[in-house]
């Protein structure tokens, strides 16, 4: 049988020949004139990038007559059996098929064995991985010490399956999924060499398919020069030949879904329904052309690395003018609820269905950025006040006379006299004492100030303190040791000047055990009812349209990252 497919045809028979995987052939070719060549090498990688043509060529440059060479000849007889697949020296084993431990056991009797004709033995295993665990054990030894004229060369598609025994032993190579420029400028050598003329839509769409693999790629071009009249390979037959949709379908789908055309994008999915078109497969199709969507909006006017034609970036832009980052982003997570529906039943077309009539009625979703802009528009053009902790929000607000003039109560005037009692080192609040110490830990002892960023509060009696912890606290338990407190002593006294003479810890409780740092429900609550007539807030539940269901002061973890 005389011909050959495009994917053997066109193999790289040298390192200059290998398509996306630069940094791995350079490194073998400084290991070759250097003459450091690891005796056991890993090629990983996903299908079709080149694991097996690197092998085959770092064979021929291992046994040339000019070599060891980076650039083997391809001339000599020792190239040509190679590259020919006949030499005696160069054992392909199939993993898959060779997986026993027999099987290795009579691989380990033949690397014994001088080289027939050439200088160096390389023994190739294709997807190792399939190996059995008594296998890989038998190949331990004889993998980490073979003899001087041996080269084991494993490659694998799942490196994660293979034992870290094996991985210790051999130097490792990631291979990369060929990059989807490369991949469009070798095919069109190919075709230009073949006498072909394409499409470069077409290209595109073939490397766009093969995803990484250039020889998926050479696969579908060569099934397309079958098909193709007058030597010349249209977008047409691409479609057809990859099954996929046409991206001015879906296009057509996206401009139905903009103007809420709910008769037009279900008549045309009933098309193509007619038209025997996946639904599966269109599904997936339209989420990966919602996710180019969104990297187009997010870049604006800039340039965005895609896999698509000019001509078709240049009408999605368009098409997106008008919508929202926010809006594109809800439409992927409404396509995302649906998967199951979609793929996993029976009934594809109503799953699809529903998601896109959904996407058509949702309306317009507005930025957070664009309602502040409507509230400064209604109060007069006047800017929106900074966000301010809780309790300051809450004074400025009107609160009911009788809260002012009403006599302190028992628990309060405890409180105070509590309060009166705490005298905290260092000024300014609880809280920026309790921040200024966390930050001082960090700088002398990292691993506590972990552990201790837990902490919501700080209470001083005399010389004694008392950090809280928020219920549950997982560091709470790991603090309460004697070295702990220890250490913070010393801390404390370095940060303040003050000599501690002991350190507790308590779990918050709520209500008061929050030592100042919020006010009660009781107390807050005559405020936050002058809050909710502010016109401001007002306002906004005019023109957002919704109405006020909680008031909530801002915790202390809040306004920290405020």
């Amino acid at each position: 049988m005389s011909y050959l497919v495009l994917a053997r045809k066109w193999r790289p028979q040298t390192f200059e020949e290998v398509v996306g995987q630069q940094i791995i052939t350079k490194t073998l070719k400084n290991a070759i004139e250097q003459n450091r060549v690891a005796h056991a090498l890993l090629f990983c990688g996903p299908r079709g990038v080149g694991k097996t043509s690197v092998a085959r060529i770092l064979a021929k440059a291992m046994n040339c007559e000019k070599g060891p060479t980076p650039s083997p000849c391809g001339q000599c007889p020792a190239c040509r059996e190679i590259s020919q697949g006949v030499s005696l020296d160069i054992h392909e084993i199939d993993g898959a098929s060779n997986r026993g431990i027999d099987e290795i056991r009579k691989l380990k009797e033949t690397v014994m064995y001088l080289p027939a004709s050439l200088t160096t033995k390389v023994i190739i295993i294709d997807e190792v991985h399939m190996l059995t665990k008594e296998a890989f054990n038998a190949l331990l030894k004889t993998l980490e010490e073979p003899p001087e004229h041996v080269i084991f060369i494993l490659a694998t598609t799942e490196p994660h399956k293979i034992p870290p025994t094996i991985l210790s032993r051999c130097q490792r190579y990631d291979f990369r999924r060929v990059p989807f420029h490369l991949m469009v400028e070798h095919l069109k050598k190919i075709v230009s060499r073949e006498g072909f003329t394409a499409d470069e839509n077409a290209l595109t769409l073939v490397a766009r398919e093969a995803t990484g693999s250039l020889r998926d790629a050479e696969v579908v071009l060569d099934q397309l020069m079958l098909i193709s009249e007058d030597r010349k390979i249209t977008i047409e037959d691409a479609r057809s030949t990859l099954s996929v949709v046409d991206t001015s379908v879906m296009i057509r789908v996206l401009d139905f879904i903009i103007r809420q055309d709910a008769e037009g994008l279900l008549g045309l999915i009933h098309d193509l329904v007619d038209a025997g078109t996946d639904l599966a497969f269109f599904y997936r199709s339209f989420l990966l052309f919602l996710h180019d969507l969104l990297l187009l909006k997010a870049a604006g006017d800039r340039e965005v690395a895609m896999e698509r034609g000019e001509e078709e970036i240049t009408r999605m832009r368009e098409l997106i003018r008008p919508v929202s980052l926010e809006q594109i982003e809800q439409w992927i997570q409404i396509f995302h609820d649906k998967e199951r529906f979609v793929l996993q039943s029976e009934y594809a077309r109503i799953g699809l269905e529903s998601a896109l009539l959904r996407m058509v009625h949702v309306g317009q979703v507005v930025s957070l950025e664009a309602l502040i802009r409507q509230l400064e528009a209604r109060l007069g053009g006047g800017k929106i006040p900074e966000t301010q902790p809780a309790a300051s929000r809450i004074q400025s607000v009107e609160a009911p006379k009788e809260a002012e003039t009403r006599p302190p109560r028992p628990e309060e005037k405890k409180e105070k006299s509590r309060d009166s009692d705490r005298k905290e080192p260092g000024s300014g609040e609880k809280e920026d004492f309790l921040r200024g110490f966390l930050e001082f830990v960090k700088k002398k002892a990292m691993p506590l100030s972990v552990q201790l960023s837990e902490a919501c509060g700080v209470r001083w009696q005399g010389d004694m303190v008392e950090f809280l912890f928020p219920l549950r606290s997982f560091s709470l338990h790991l603090l309460q040791t004697p070295e702990k407190e220890k250490q913070l002593k010393d801390l404390l006294k370095a940060h303040t000047g003050r000599d501690v003479s002991r350190v507790a810890f308590r779990q918050e409780t709520g209500g008061n055990d929050r030592a100042g740092m919020g006010e009660t429900s009781e107390d807050t609550a005559p405020a936050k009812k002058g809050l909710a007539r502010h016109p401001a807030v007002q306002n906004a539940l005019g023109i957002l349209g919704g109405k006020l269901v909680e008031i909530k002061p801002i915790s202390k973890q809040d306004k920290e990252e405020q």
